[in-house]
């Protein structure tokens, strides 16, 4: 029975900090960050701003919250992907999920990547673990001979992150609202080309 109490206690806990960080996001990229309270995002998740603050101590630790949930879906991608699938396959559905989740909220994921990047935090950026998923495909794709052994799997990786975050950068520099998937795919191309062993994808 006590086992089972904690277990909801916790269901809730985590429930409760879901919906923070969902009225943050919103908020976030309705008003931004910088004209947004503690006090709006407690009142749009329904919960005492003191409630808020057994949560997250300031309204910057959202920020690497956001960034860790963001990770955390892409990463429980891994285990879906299906083993049968080229290596490029598998790229195209993590790299098509970073802007699926993007897109809601374009200019926000430019403030959390550059606030996560820059953090003074001792801790490693939560954005390099979807480089090291990349890195995991791009080796096995190496090892298969689907993928060329001209540049290293983190060379690789750290492209095709960048490609996506600068497609990003791109709809955030020129005022887009939200962007397309299909437009990554010539970017994607492109990279896929020039790594390809013997033009088999």
């Amino acid at each position: 029975m006590m086992g089972e109490n904690l277990s909801r206690r916790e269901r809730k806990k985590n429930a409760t900090r879901s919906t923070i960080l969902r009225a943050a996001r919103h908020l976030f990229e309705e008003k931004g960050p910088e004209n947004t309270s503690i006090e709006e995002i407690a009142e749009r998740a329904d919960i005492s701003k003191s409630t808020f603050f057994n949560y997250f101590p300031n309204k910057e630790a959202l920020f690497t919250a956001i960034a860790e949930e963001e990770v955390r879906d892409i990463l429980a991608l891994e285990g879906d992907l299906p083993p049968g699938d080229s290596s490029f396959k598998k790229i195209r559905i993590i790299t098509q999920r970073i802007l699926e989740d993007v897109i809601p909220y374009v200019h926000l994921t430019g403030k959390i990547v550059f606030t996560s990047i820059l953090s003074n935090d001792s801790r490693p950026s939560p954005f390099l673990e979807i480089n090291h998923l990349l890195e995991r495909i791009v080796e096995k794709g190496q090892k298969k001979g689907e993928i060329s052994k001209k540049y290293s799997p983190t060379d690789i990786s750290t492209a095709i992150v960048g490609a996506c975050y600068g497609l990003i950068f791109r709809w955030i520099e020129l005022g887009y609202k939200a962007g397309s998937t299909s437009e990554f795919e010539s970017i994607l191309e492109m990279l896929f080309s020039s790594i390809k062993k013997g033009g088999q994808d």
